[in-house]
């Protein structure tokens, strides 16, 4: 990897905002339609804090009032499945997920989160917090909803990002060595063609996962069939704050 850094990519951070949402104050039960659209970050599994470990995700996508797909990122690998809504209940269909390996320890949760679903039977929205849980028992999956956004530009010396080639964009957290569990946002996008001026790119993220007194970068890559062709060789430190705000990268 090092002796492709002289191919690199420029980062330019141009802001840390807040998207305008608007808060629901009151709990809502069993609604999918409320939480579409949306990325959703695991926060705790079964009481147990998940913010340390890789981030797992979760999206919803209504196809009827009463039934969708899901999908998202659980701890190793990507995970997808169905659910359907009946007398104010949620249940799953069975998941399927790719089959990369990771880490036995990472395997190991990942498998008490998948398992998880088919006891799930509510779903219970309050602002921007999200659960999963088992009306009968002690399970619960909570989430947080990514609200907050650094946007910015991506530029190569190179002149062009080519067709076919995929940008990864993440937000990290700078003490953990690009650690997955240092990771708060990331966007992925596949080129369906070449682009032949800077990359505008937006990173979501969670405001809840970011720890005080923490620093915050960018990092890029872009990838061809698997294989790295830039990367960035400075990463732009941005402030990230829950507020609403225009931010300049330091």
């Amino acid at each position: 990897m090092t002796r492709l850094l002289n191919r690199s990519v420029l980062l330019v951070a141009a802001g840390a905002v807040l998207c305008g949402c608007s808060a629901m104050n009151k709990q809502t039960q069993v609604d999918p339609e409320l939480v579409k659209n949306k990325t959703w970050v695991l926060m705790s599994m079964n009481g147990q804090s998940a913010s340390s470990e890789s981030r797992v995700t979760i999206e919803f996508r209504p196809s009827l009032p009463d039934q969708g797909r899901i999908s998202g990122r659980a701890q190793c690998n990507n995970y997808f499945g169905g659910y359907r809504v009946a007398d104010n209940k949620i249940t799953f269909s069975s998941l399927g997920s790719t089959k990369m390996a990771c880490p036995t320890n990472l395997m190991d949760k990942e498998k008490q989160y998948l398992d998880a679903f088919p006891m799930v039977d509510s779903l219970n929205i309050q602002d921007n917090e999200l659960t999963l849980k088992q009306r009968n028992g002690s399970m619960n999956l909570t989430y947080v909803a990514e609200t907050s956004v650094v946007s910015g530009e991506l530029v190569t010396k190179k002149g062009y990002f080519p067709a076919g080639s995929e940008i990864i964009i993440k937000l990290q957290d700078n003490s953990m060595g690009g650690q997955p569990e240092g990771v708060i946002g990331i966007e992925r996008v596949r080129l369906g063609r070449d682009i032949s001026v800077g990359f505008k790119y937006t990173v979501n993220y969670a405001p809840q996962l970011v720890k005080p007194g923490r620093n915050y970068e960018l990092s890029a890559q872009v990838l061809q069939r698997g294989k790295l062709l830039y990367t960035t060789k400075l990463n732009p430190s941005v402030r990230l704050n829950s507020a609403v705000m225009n931010q300049d990268s330091l």
